[in-house]
C-alpha cells in the first residue's frame, strides 16, 4: 500500500497474467521465469533475508537464490548487503537496490509477562542443499523435553512442513501455531533451524536459538546463516542441552543482544520504513 494509487497494479496468480509489455513486480525466480515468458521487464523483490547458497559449487548457480542463474530481472530489491553484492556481480546491467525488509514493519511485539513462552520452528526439508534441509528430526526429543519440563512450548514451521510438524507437536500436547505474525505476538524467544523467521523474529528485539544439526555443514560458508550471522542467538547442537540454552538465552544478556544486533546489521541495511524505500524505487523504474 505504501505505492501511490494510480501506480498500483494488478496482482495475478502464475500464467493467468496477459502478454504485454507492462512491467511486472515478482517475488520468486518462478514467477520471474513465467513473467520473462509473457515477454514483460521484471523486478524482483528478494523475500525473506535473502539467504543464498554459494559456498558450495553444487548450488552456487541455483536461480531460487541470489546470484543464481535465470535471474534475469532489470531491478533487484534487497533486504541488505549480501544478496545484493551476488545479484549485482552476477547481473551487473540491472539495477539493484538495496530496500530493507517491509515484513519488519508490521510484526507484532511482545511484551514480556508471565510465564514464557517458548515458540519452535522449522525450515521444510528442501534438498537442494545439506543446508536447505529441515533440523526437525534432529531436534524433536530434546523439544518434547522442553514441553514435558512445564514449559510453555508453540510449535511452528514453513507451510511446506507444518502439517508434518504439527502430527509430532500435537502428540505430545504441542500447541500448533501456523501463523508466524501469532508466533510473534505470543512468544518470548523463538528457536529455528534455518529460516529468515529467525532473524525477523531477533529484529523484534526478542532472543532466538539458532538449531544446528550435524548436516549443516561447518566448513562450508554461504553466507549470512552460514556462519556470520548464525551468531544472532544462542547455537545449540542435538547434542547439546535445549533446556539449558533456553533458561541462558531468556535471561538476555548484554552480550547476547549485542551479538544479535551485530548480526541483524548484516542481514539487514534498515529494519523500518522498507516498503515506503521500495515504493520509491518502483515508481522511479515504473517511469
Amino acid at each position: 500500500m505504501a505505492l501511490p494509487e494510480e501506480m498500483r497494479g494488478t496482482f495475478y496468480r502464475k500464467t493467468r497474467a496477459p502478454v504485454g509489455s507492462q512491467k511486472t513486480l515478482v517475488a520468486s525466480s518462478g514467477d520471474l521465469y513465467r513473467s520473462r515468458k509473457l515477454g514483460r521487464p521484471s523486478a524482483i523483490m528478494e523475500h525473506g533475508a535473502g539467504q543464498s547458497y554459494g559456498g558450495d559449487r553444487r548450488t552456487a548457480n541455483h536461480s531460487s537464490y541470489a546470484g543464481g542463474g535465470n535471474r534475469d530481472a532489470q531491478l533487484f530489491l534487497h533486504p541488505g548487503p549480501h544478496p545484493a553484492a551476488r545479484d549485482r556481480a552476477r547481473y551487473p546491467s540491472a539495477r539493484v537496490e538495496i530496500i530493507g525488509c517491509p515484513k519488519l514493519d508490521v510484526l507484532p511485539r511482545k511484551e514480556r509477562n508471565g510465564a514464557p513462552v517458548v515458540a519452535i520452528g522449522f525450515h521444510w526439508d528442501c534438498h537442494i542443499s545439506e543446508e536447505t534441509r529441515s533440523a526437525a528430526p534432529n531436534f524433536m526429543y530434546s523439544i518434547h523435553a522442553l514441553a514435558r519440563s512445564g514449559i510453555k512450548v508453540i510449535g511452528h514451521g514453513h507451510p511446506r512442513i507444518i502439517e508434518a510438524l504439527a502430527r509430532h507437536y500435537q502428540r505430545y500436547g504441542i500447541e500448533v501455531v501456523r501463523s508466524f505474525a501469532e508466533v510473534c505476538a505470543r512468544a518470548d524467544l523463538y528457536a529455528c533451524d534455518n529460516s529468515s523467521t529467525l532473524f525477523e523474529f531477533a529484529a523484534t528485539g526478542r532472543p532466538v536459538i539458532v538449531l544446528n544439526p550435524q548436516k549443516y555443514r561447518r566448513e562450508v560458508h554461504h553466507g549470512l546463516r552460514f556462519w556470520e550471522a548464525a551468531t544472532v542467538g544462542i547455537q545449540v547442537t542435538p547434542r547439546e542441552s535445549l533446556a539449558e540454552a533456553v533458561s541462558a538465552a531468556l535471561a538476555d544478556p548484554p552480550a547476547q543482544r549485542e551479538a544479535r544486533e551485530a548480526a541483524l546489521t548484516l542481514v539487514y541495511a534498515y529494519r523500518s520504513g522498507a516498503a515506503k524505500r521500495a515504493a520509491a524505487v518502483l515508481t522511479d523504474w515504473l517511469a
